[in-house]
């Protein structure tokens, strides 16, 4: 693998149980309750990773932990996908209300002590919904994190020397122990979340089934009109394949709510090459500096040649998606005053 491979998969740890299902229709419960619900066998994962990271649990309809991964923070930073699809870090089977590719999970240690966390939606119509059930598509937090996708109660704690505060034996002196959670920036969905229709499904008269029809997929495509305020130009970005070429300029807006590449019509920058996975890639700022990271993508990307995880954009990058498209990433070069 190419050095600047992020290594967040290799390291994440997991634990995928088989779930009973329960009602569907049961509200979600307040995070205070799922956390006392699944404390006995929480405390014990938690009490099992000692160095500086963090723990995600995937709690499935506020009653069992179903899977948990660890992102190991000694070296800096890492990531992982959330999604239904088995390549995901942290798999979440159980709900088909979730995306195959859900949302992407940043950590990153600030200093000798805390952890910044950005959490990100990948276009999937369906979000998250933080403690005072607000829904959101993206946000960042520092330290300890509870948000809810679908029905799963997702616990993000710090472990190590991140976390503030030792672990009790009461669940509910514990829970009070985390600080208050603080949320830097929260931003809304601009559309209708995409209507679910579980297989199966039926009202007392009849089963009913929900088609959705799309736009055919272009050969290549990009954004037809920009959001808001576009800003200053400060890279470009263009698509490859056989079919021909596409370029994409990118604003620091565009960085900071990220910049999707697949077949899927959500993405901001496509085609339509089987080779390209539906959410293929992310191109991201966060906070140590701008990332293409690989949304657990089928056909995988690389680098020179070497498949990789995350690539970091501080220089001109040329990035293979699926052995038959490019993405190339150009710093744009401004003319000093």
């Amino acid at each position: 693998m190419h050095d600047e491979t992020n290594n967040s998969g290799r390291r994440a740890a997991q634990n995928r149980a088989t779930m009973a299902q329960i009602d569907p229709d049961e509200p979600a419960r307040p995070f205070a309750e799922v956390f006392a619900e699944v404390f006995p066998v929480l405390r014990s994962i938690h009490a099992a990773f000692h160095q500086p990271g963090l723990l995600v649990v995937a709690v499935r309809d506020g009653r069992r932990i179903e899977s948990h991964l660890h992102l190991d923070l000694s070296s800096g930073g890492a990531h992982a996908l959330i999604g239904r699809h088995q390549r995901c870090d942290l798999y979440l089977a159980h709900d088909p209300a979730i995306s195959l590719r859900h949302a992407l999970l940043r950590a990153t240690r600030v200093g000798k002590s805390e952890v910044r966390l950005r959490l990100l939606d990948l276009c999937s119509g369906v979000g998250f919904y933080t403690e005072d059930d607000v829904p959101c598509e993206s946000l960042t937090a520092e330290g300890a994190l509870f948000v809810r996708a679908g029905h799963y109660h997702l616990l993000l704690l710090p472990t190590g020397d991140l976390q503030p505060s030792a672990w009790g034996d009461d669940a509910g002196e514990t829970w009070a122990s985390f600080p208050e959670r603080i949320y830097l920036d929260r931003r809304i969905p601009d559309r209708l979340p995409r209507p679910i229709q579980l297989a199966g499904a039926a009202t007392p008269e009849r089963a009913s089934r929900t088609t959705h029809i799309v736009p055919a997929v272009r050969p290549l495509r990009a954004p037809s009109a920009r959001e808001g305020d576009q800003g200053l130009v400060i890279a470009q970005l263009a698509l490859k394949s056989r079919s021909g070429q596409i370029s994409h300029p990118v604003t620091d807006a565009d960085l900071e709510h990220g910049r999707l590449v697949g077949r899927y019509e959500r993405c901001q920058l496509g085609g339509a090459e089987n080779s390209l996975s539906r959410v293929h890639l992310l191109v991201l700022r966060d906070g140590d500096g701008t990332w293409a990271i690989d949304t657990a993508s089928t056909n995988g990307t690389t680098l020179d040649g070497d498949g990789v995880r995350a690539v970091r954009l501080d220089v001109a990058r040329e990035l293979g998606l699926g052995g038959s498209m490019l993405l190339e990433w150009t710093l744009q070069v401004h003319a000093q005053a």
